[in-house]
């Protein structure tokens, strides 16, 4: 989606007639800016987006275009906080399935909080393992 608004800024600029340090002036933006956005090759703040709308009279498409690449990826960023979230719920509840058949081993679910960086409900487990019997000293 990134390169299509690259190539659609690209496109939009030579229907304009204009180059690259053209754009550049007209959006105060520099020409490596303009060469870098054609190409994708970094994520720009929506202000660039808004002046090159104003620049090329696109009536918002191009930040429209930004926003949208925007929403995606961090629709992406959640899902992966997410799955990462739940195999960590998984490798827990687990480790709290085989502590709970050792018989000298406590386990139990101390709080469920959301989690700082997701909000995803976090389960706390807390797990008391006993201190192995310290070696007899001899008197």
């Amino acid at each position: 989606m990134r390169r299509e608004l690259g190539r659609q800024l690209a496109a939009l600029r030579r229907a304009a007639g204009l180059t690259q340090h053209q754009l550049a002036e007209l959006t105060r933006f520099s020409r490596a800016t303009v060469s870098l956005a054609e190409i994708s090759r970094e994520s720009h703040a929506r202000q660039f987006w808004e002046a090159c709308d104003k620049a090329l009279d696109t009536g918002g498409a191009l930040t429209a275009g930004f926003d949208q690449v925007t929403t995606v990826r961090e629709a992406q960023q959640q899902a992966t906080a997410r799955a990462a979230q739940q195999a960590r719920e998984a490798h827990a509840l687990a480790a709290l399935t085989a502590a709970q058949h050792h018989g000298d081993i406590a386990t139990r679910v101390t709080t469920i909080q959301p989690c700082p960086q997701c909000q995803h409900p976090v389960t706390v487990l807390t797990t008391l393992i006993p201190s192995p019997p310290s070696p007899s000293r001899p008197a």
